[in-house]
């Protein structure tokens, strides 16, 4: 439907034109979600319905404020796992106002329009943190898997230690069943490639039915999900206190950041499939409300999905109705429907989630990796073990941290300080080549390449300090090709034309952005120098240098 104006004809058009597409895409897309939305339910702790709910209320709000026409919104993997945590820590109502902090931070970020910078957290940290979230549903898949009803525990490591304490009660059909809903849910859209019918019909809903089908059948002993309540959800508040607020604090930047990362990466994949632009502040805006709103009404953090929104394109959804629809039909279907919840077994539900766990642990990236940047591999590998066997905050802690110390690393690499001695011959530098010949004992011109920050004050020091002993009375510094200074390369150049004034010697820079210049004369002892003629500024070389030869030489001689 039009995004901006409705008019009679826009509807009439709509209605005309575009609903069938949304309509069918709608209600494929809920199919397949159905079946996702209860396992990372399950995967999170909590009953199935709870997951539903989540698709219901988060998905019709994302959809009606985001910024992506096609992207669909509910439960993920990578969401259940910190979901899991939170809950073992501070409960539902921990988890609740994490969330609707989570979505309170989204929203800020939409408002502030920094939607396009979060698109640059760098890949190894993001697939580290997701692969070692993607483990985590596995392992905690496994005593579904095995049939296993386990007592109320901990922490992972507990949870496996009582696995193998109890292997001996492993139901065999669980095994199977399992088995089976992963062979065919990987197999069966081989099968059906290229069949019209068939090839839309998603394989976790064929999984699910034959499962339940089975079951009723042959009357197998296997545990269950559960009638799932045919009611709609309520509303209801739940108690907030300062502790509370500042436990979970932690836990709603992760949510956040999370939610963030998955939703513009489905967009920006939305995009590329639908040849069209999302509006990434505005589906900031759009995630944040849906988390502030949908823990009253008792769901969980939910995200875009790549998986679902993906379905809704390539069922043919023309608008961001067909995600509304999405959500109503996942509203009917567990109206109508959620008592058959009663039939269906965990064991496929730990199938579908091993399906959904497996692609988040990406092992061709790491090996690309581990061929191209061994830095970036041991990011990786380092969040990927924490997230896994650590604490997920720590592991996002060490990764962010490491990431920021290599990237100051590799921007320290990219700065080069030279002296005009050191260059190659070139056209553009010839005529400052004479000049720096013919008064070589007066004068010393360096170039600064890259950002000018505190990382390479040490090479600034170490390439500058070769020719202060000479005296030389003019220091040149070309900055033409510096696109960055932050205040500690402000405050080092204030020290140093403060010391150079001392030694009656004059600093002359050339070439300075209109960015740089304008950083630098916020500064106020830089402006000070500049106003007070200690430091002077120069659009280009030759043209300091002539300023040098005609201007300050003939000072020096007529003091001798």
């Amino acid at each position: 439907m039009p995004e901006t104006h409705l008019s009679k004809d826009s509807v009439t058009n709509y209605f005309k034109n575009m609903f069938v597409f949304d309509l069918r895409a709608g209600f494929i897309t809920a199919i397949v979600a159905l079946p996702l939305s209860i396992g990372f339910a399950v995967a999170s702790g909590v009953d199935a319905s709870t997951g539903i709910y989540t698709a219901v209320i988060a998905g019709f709000l994302a959809s009606l404020f985001g910024g992506s026409k096609y992207s669909i919104t509910g439960p993920t993997g990578a969401m259940s796992v910190v979901v899991l945590t939170a809950i073992s820590q501070y409960g539902l109502e921990g988890l609740f106002l994490a969330t609707v902090l989570a979505g309170l931070i989204q929203i800020i970020l939409g408002i502030l329009k920094v939607g396009k910078i979060i698109k640059f957290i760098p890949l190894p940290l993001v697939s580290g943190f997701t692969g070692g979230l993607g483990l985590m549903i596995i392992v905690s898949q496994i005593p579904n898997a095995l049939g296993l009803t386990l007592p109320e525990y901990e922490s992972t490591f507990e949870m496996l230690v009582l696995v193998l304490e109890m292997i001996g009660n492993t139901s065999i059909v669980a095994v199977l069943m399992t088995l089976g809903a992963i062979l065919l849910i990987r197999l069966l859209p081989r099968l059906t490639k290229g069949k019209k019918y068939l090839a839309s019909v998603p394989p976790t809903i064929i999984a699910i039915l034959l499962a339940m089908i089975l079951l009723v059948y042959f009357g197998l002993d296997i545990p269950t999900v559960g009638a799932i309540p045919a009611k709609l959800p309520t509303f209801s508040f739940f108690s907030i206190n300062l502790r509370l607020t500042v436990n979970v604090l932690p836990f709603a930047f992760m949510l956040a950041l999370l939610g963030t990362l998955e939703s513009l990466l489905c967009a920006v994949v939305c995009d590329g499939m639908t040849a069209t632009k999302h509006d990434s502040d505005r589906e900031l805006i759009g995630q944040g409300i849906a988390k502030v709103v949908t823990p009253f009404f008792g769901g969980l953090p939910a995200t875009a999905a790549l998986s679902r929104s993906t379905v809704n394109i390539r069922e043919g959804a023309k608008t961001r109705m067909s995600g509304i629809l999405c959500a109503v039909f996942l509203l009917l279907i567990m109206l109508f429907f959620g008592r058959l919840g009663a039939y269906l077994p965990y064991a496929v539900v730990a199938g579908v989630l091993f399906c959904a766990a497996l692609p988040m642990i990406n092992v061709r990236e790491f090996r690309i990796m581990l061929n191209y940047d061994r830095i970036d591999a041991a990011i990786f590998g380092i969040t990927f073990i924490l997230t896994v066997f650590a604490d997920l905050i720590l592991a996002l802690e060490v990764g962010i941290l490491m990431t920021m110390i290599k990237f100051m690393y590799d921007m320290t690499k990219s700065v080069q300080i030279d002296s005009i001695e050191e260059y190659d011959s070139a056209d553009s530098i010839e005529k400052i080549r004479m000049f720096q010949k013919k008064f070589g004992d007066k004068l010393a011109i360096y170039t600064i390449n890259g950002p000018f920050f505190f990382g390479a004050m040490n090479i600034f020091d170490q390439k500058v300090n070769v020719h202060l002993p000479e005296k030389r009375q003019v220091i040149i510094i070309r900055m033409r090709h510096v696109p960055y200074v932050d205040a500690t390369a402000t405050s080092r150049l204030d020290e140093f034309i403060t010391q150079r004034n001392k030694e009656n010697r004059y600093v002359l820079i050339t070439g300075i952005r209109p960015v740089v210049k304008k950083h630098l004369l916020r500064d106020e002892d830089f402006d000070t120098h500049v106003r007070n003629k200690e430091v002077y500024l120069f659009d280009s070389t030759e043209i300091a240098v002539r300023y040098a030869v005609n201007e300050i030489f003939p000072k020096f001689e007529n003091n001798k």
